[in-house]
């Protein structure tokens, strides 16, 4: 057994790497061979061939997973050393999906799917390692030596990061003791990485500093020490001094205190914590996220999943909320209660309204995440999926439903930022005749975000001082309801959707507001994706997606067409046809000069069908279906659109259409009048025209609607 000096070659009794003779005969017996470990030691110097040789080799003794490749930009992250930072830890990510199944089952390597500046190693038995990360050396023996552990490591196998400072990843066996030994983190000190853990490969270059993951020692990997593997399992906690000072004043740690002053965290009082966990009647999947550390940006989803789980299993909320105070999951919900306070609410809401689409849900979620266990999974009959306590909505009735992303397109110039603010708007305050005098908004009091860049502060002062003049939305909704995302005294911003720092931003607005519709105007301006890729917009406009899901928000996308007509994608304005295909409900606005008309064209409708193509006027800033112009320019369907108008959009009989039209003519023509008879004319005309809609309803009742 030997102490390391935070100078990891200078440990007492071990050869320094760079001492001549006792180098080459330390080689020699190395555990990585001697060619494949100079090319580790100046991987930086290499092409991205040698560098993928090293990766090959590798993969011979470890799970080699694919890491996403490129360098944290000093000019993206505007000089910032914390986005810096925050850029190269989103380049540490796994590329694939599922990923964590390659920490149990090795992965055949593959040259052509691994990008050559990195490559991580999956942790656990497939590689056969759990891997002690310390992040910073003297407070990892400080912490060691206030729990009473003999500060010793085995002289194993260990790599310097290309990281800031003396950062050490050191290699142990995996026990083969049937014993799951999970990841674990003691905060700015030290990382455990079990199952379901990473860490990047020697030879790798480091996303921000650009150096390379370099052999400190090249020694055979040895048993870890028990505490180690006590820790990693659970069966032990260890403490910081400070944390230890708020233990023995029995008081919960400042972030917790408001969830609940009666809920004690779990403390080591329970002899295997991780038995407690295995213990649980929840899969795999949930009792590997609850034990694992996820990176700041990334710990929602996961969270809302464990919660799920949970209250699925019928875990009581008592010991829900301590295992949140105690256990990784729990970071975000110690940091932020009342929002830990809202998930709970939200999660026991949807578990209550439909279990059926929960438990599939989990059972997808656990596919995806690779869990060890394949009894996630089961079938539901098309019957129970028919019952489902779940009912698909709209926000706007048959035209934007909720939790779906909504894709307006349009020339540049066609009004789309004006229709947007307008959706926006009957979304907080709903109009009595409904949007565009057309589409009943179902619920108001929504909040709405704008992201967007085009327009300045003086100029949408002034559209809202135009909109008001005839569409009076009080004060109180306006300051509470509608809000934009701004810098230095304007309202435009600027990002990348794809951002970790920018999707900081608009989560950090989310806790602040609450917000559930999400506006970005125009999508050209928050991506650096190559738009004519259909590979790139996908996976940006899937990330989003999932973004906003998280969020529990729903988003309303802007995009522009081209300058030429063939510029226009299939249903999805210019650029990759994927960002058409991605959107489930795209509308494109068209401006007719010939006519002085818009014309607003359903494109995609994937869960309702397609509504007709409606002609529009525009007038005080706000658009309307224009009752003379395109399919309306018959008079007959005038006075039937007219009279639906008056009756707020729906007529429940037609006795009431009717009587309605008979009125609207004769105010339209002071010195005519028209019979009952050549009402119900004019009537059933405007439903052959598809101008309204007809509504069968009991006993063979029929009621009509815009």
């Amino acid at each position: 057994m030997l102490l390391f000096s935070c100078h990891f070659g200078e440990a007492q009794g071990f050869p320094d790497p760079s001492h001549g003779i006792a180098h080459k005969q330390w080689l020699r017996m190395g555990f990585i061979r001697d060619d494949i470990y100079q090319m580790i030691q100046r991987s930086d110097k290499l092409k991205d061939d040698e560098r993928l040789s090293i990766f090959e080799s590798l993969s011979q003794k470890f799970s080699l997973i694919p890491l996403r490749g490129g360098f944290a930009s000093p000019i993206e992250a505007s000089g910032d050393p914390d986005e810096m930072k925050r850029m190269a830890k989103k380049l540490k990510r796994p590329i694939e999906n599922g990923w964590q199944k390659w920490c149990e089952t090795i992965r055949q390597f593959n040259r052509q799917d691994f990008k050559a500046d990195r490559a991580g190693i999956a942790c656990g038995p497939a590689s056969g390692v759990l891997v002690l990360d310390i992040d910073d050396i003297d407070k990892f023996w400080k912490v060691l030596e206030f729990n009473g552990i003999d500060p010793m490591l085995p002289p194993t196998f260990a790599v310097k990061t290309g990281g800031r400072g003396e950062r050490y990843h050191y290699y142990f066996r995996y026990p083969n003791d049937g014993k799951k030994y999970s990841c674990r983190s003691k905060a700015k000190c030290f990382d455990v990485r079990g199952t379901g853990g990473q860490v990047i490969c020697p030879g790798s270059l480091h996303p921000e500093t650009q150096k390379p993951y370099i052999i400190a020692t090249n020694e055979d990997i040895l048993d870890a020490p028990n505490w180690l593997l006590e820790y990693s399992s659970g069966a032990r906690e260890i403490f910081t001094e400070e944390e230890q000072d708020r233990r023995s004043k029995k008081i919960l740690p400042p972030a917790s205190r408001n969830i609940s002053s009666e809920i004690e965290p779990l403390e080591d009082k329970l002899v295997n914590l991780d038995g407690f966990i295995e213990r649980l009647s929840v899969s795999e999947d949930i009792k590997q996220k609850i034990m694992t550390p996820f990176p700041q940006g990334t710990r929602s989803e996961p969270s809302w999943s464990v919660l799920l789980g949970l209250l699925n299993a019928s875990i009581d909320e008592r010991t829900i909320r301590s295992i949140y105070q105690s256990y990784p999951i729990g970071e975000r919900s110690r940091e932020k209660p009342d929002w830990f306070e809202r998930e709970l609410e939200a999660a026991k809401k949807t578990i209550a309204q439909n279990p059926i689409g929960v438990t599939m849900q989990l059972g997808f979620q656990s596919g995806s995440n690779a869990s060890a266990s394949d009894s996630d999974y089961g079938i539901f009959n098309a019957y129970d999926v028919l019952t489902a306590q779940t009912n698909f909505e709209f926000l706007i009735d048959n035209f934007w439903p909720k939790d779906e992303p909504l894709l307006i397109t349009g020339y540049g110039g066609a009004g789309k930022s004006v229709l947007t603010l307008q959706i926006a708007m009957d979304l907080v305050y709903p109009p009595t005749n409904g949007f565009l005098n057309k589409f009943k908004v179902l619920h108001g009091g929504h909040r709405v975000l704008f992201v967007q860049s085009e327009n300045s502060l003086v100029g949408m002062k002034r559209r809202l001082e135009l909109i008001r003049g005839a569409y009076a939305i009080p004060d109180d909704v306006i300051r509470e309801r509608l809000f934009f995302v701004g810098r230095k005294n304007d309202i435009r911003a600027s990002g990348d959707l794809d951002s970790q720092q920018f999707q900081d931003i608009i989560k950090r607005q989310y806790d602040l507001l609450g917000f559930d519709i999400l506006v970005v105007d125009p999508l050209i301006s928050f991506h650096n994706k190559d738009e004519n890729s259909n590979d790139e917009m996908r996976k940006l406009l899937d990330n989003f997606s999932d973004f906003c899901e998280g969020l529990k928000v729903s988003p309303l996308i802007i995009h522009h067409h081209g300058k030429f007509k063939q510029e226009r994608g299939v249903g999805g304005g210019r650029g990759a046809s994927a960002i058409g295909d991605w959107s489930p409900n795209t509308w494109e606005l068209e401006y007719k000069e010939t006519v002085k008309r818009f014309k607003f064209i359903h494109k995609k409708a994937r869960n309702f069908m397609l509504n007709d193509d409606l002609s529009l006027e525009l007038s005080n800033l706000r658009f309307n279906v224009s009752i003379q112009s395109g399919n309306l320019n018959n008079d007959t369907v005038y006075y039937v659109i007219k009279a639906l108008q008056n009756l707020n959009g729906v007529a429940q009989t037609q006795t009431v259409l009717k009587n309605e039209v008979v009125n609207v003519y004769k105010t339209e023509n002071p010195n005519k009048s028209i019979t009952a008879v050549t009402a119900v004319k004019y009537i059933s005309a405007a439903v052959g025209k598809k101008a309204i809609k007809t509504i069968p309803g009991a006993k063979g009742s029929i009621s009509y609607q815009l």
